[in-house]
């Protein structure tokens, strides 16, 4: 059974468990420590508690196994009963801890936003992203699936079923920036779900900042012509004049019968060497086996997790972002 003295006197196994270098594990410990009444306070504080502020049995375990036995199960993704042998809980202590301690983990990381799916037209509009969060000014666009358990009935299966994937799956929107970091996802969604339709119940023009170019693939057809229109004035001449708010670009599709031009597959190409980082997030995110293996855990916590393991991709990104400035400095 792992100790915390045992962890600190051994970083390589920080590392190794949870994919998170030891220092900085150590490092976001402290901040969750220091969150932590704040949070525990507001997560007990809730209209349905039938029992007092302070009541209950305390943890068995201290925040710093609590902490590692999470993070294991998410890099790992061991069963559950596994992980908690290693940290002397049980496994309903597992199962408890994802849905307690994944919130705090999101206070202390650099998580996205997450957009909701909206079933009819709200009353106001989102609040975009400002274009300080878009490194480049840049938002580019991907869903992602995973495969989960086939489900029992057969209502349930057709909406699950991605015909692209061949299998039954989640589906989860990304928008990055073009400098690799995850600015917002969406709620996750059956698979069967079009990549085009998720977009639309998200509003993601809507929650994207005026002036910014917005790059999706093929998938994401049509996306341009629901661009709003706003009015600029020369400052020169006086003219106004109608102009898209944004910009977005999708790659040409071959027509049928036909082919592309030179020039629309030399488009192609430099597009497809833009959006080329929003897969590479996707990909890192997929480090945590979690999200790379077939999902085993009730979906109500499947939009949780996703977030709670981009903060972590956000914070290894700007790690390595920071070493490779003071490197060519």
């Amino acid at each position: 059974m792992f100790t915390e003295p045992m962890l600190r006197q051994n970083p390589v196994l920080v590392k190794a468990l949870t994919g998170v270098p030891a220092d900085e594990f150590w490092k976001m410990l402290e901040r969750m420590e220091s969150q932590r009444p704040a949070y525990e306070a507001k997560r007990l504080d809730r209209a349905d508690r039938q029992r007092a502020i302070g009541a209950g049995r305390d943890f068995d375990q201290p925040l710093v196994l609590r902490t590692m036995a999470v993070l294991t199960y998410l890099r790992l993704h061991m069963p559950q009963l596994v992980v908690a042998l290693l940290f002397g809980m049980t496994q309903c202590d597992i199962s408890r801890d994802l849905r307690r301690l994944m919130p705090l983990l999101q206070v202390v990381l650099p998580c996205p936003e997450v957009w909701k799916v909206l079933e009819e037209e709200p009353v106001s509009p989102p609040k975009p992203l400002t274009l300080e969060q878009l490194t480049d000014g840049r938002a580019l666009v991907d869903a992602t699936e995973q495969r989960i358990s086939r489900p029992s009935e057969n209502e349930t299966r057709k909406e699950y079923y991605s015909g692209k994937k061949k299998q039954f799956t989640l589906k989860t929107q990304f928008v990055t920036d073009g400098d690799h970091h995850i600015a917002a996802i969406s709620e996750a969604v059956p698979g069967a779900e079009h990549d085009k339709k998720l977009s639309d119940e998200v509003q993601t023009l809507a929650h994207l900042p005026d002036g910014c170019e917005t790059d999706a693939d093929k998938g994401y057809q049509g996306l341009a012509d629901q661009v709003t229109r706003v009015t600029v004035r020369n400052v020169e001449t006086g003219v106004e004049q109608q102009i898209p708010r944004l910009i977005v670009r999708t790659p040409f599709k071959k027509p049928r019968g036909g082919e592309l031009t030179v020039e629309q597959k030399a488009f192609n190409q430099q597009l497809s060497a833009i959006r080329v980082r929003v897969e590479h997030c996707i990909g890192w995110a997929k480090n945590w086996a979690i999200l790379a293996t077939r999902f085993r855990c009730a979906h109500s916590i499947y939009t949780s997790v996703m977030q709670t393991i981009c903060g972590l991709v956000n914070a290894q990104t700007q790690r390595w972002q920071v070493a490779q400035a003071a490197n060519s400095a």
